[in-house]
């Protein structure tokens, strides 16, 4: 199966279980696979065959910050409720990662993954 991607998406949150991690924006970022048949589009040159990737980005900005959850489970989810029930996609996996977790431990980035199909 195709799948469009969207890949290391900066966005601002205030999103974790401690207080302190809710006083200030930190940013996050996340990645998006969105599985669908993409043939149709390619022979067609027409955005209204696929899934327009600005409409997703839009769409996803505005999920991560109109709330702020606690975990990157849960903004995860929503995210992938919201695309699978918005576009005429097969399946989606999003990655979210924060970079900054609280932990005292040298690492590079703490990240969930969520593969969900409708």
């Amino acid at each position: 199966m195709d799948k469009i991607r969207i890949l290391n998406l900066k966005l601002m949150g205030r999103h974790g279980v401690y207080g302190f991690e809710k006083e200030h924006v930190k940013q996050f970022e996340v990645d998006i696979e969105m599985f669908k048949y993409l043939s149709v589009a390619g022979k067609s040159d027409n955005l209204e065959d696929t899934v327009d990737y600005n409409d997703v980005v839009t769409l996803v900005a505005d999920i991560f910050s109109a709330k702020n959850y606690d975990l990157l489970e849960a903004v995860g989810e929503s995210i992938c409720n919201n695309l699978l029930s918005t576009y005429p996609i097969e399946k989606v996996v999003v990655r979210v990662r924060k970079p900054h977790a609280p932990i005292q431990a040298e690492f590079d980035t703490v990240e969930v993954e969520l593969v969900r199909t409708c």
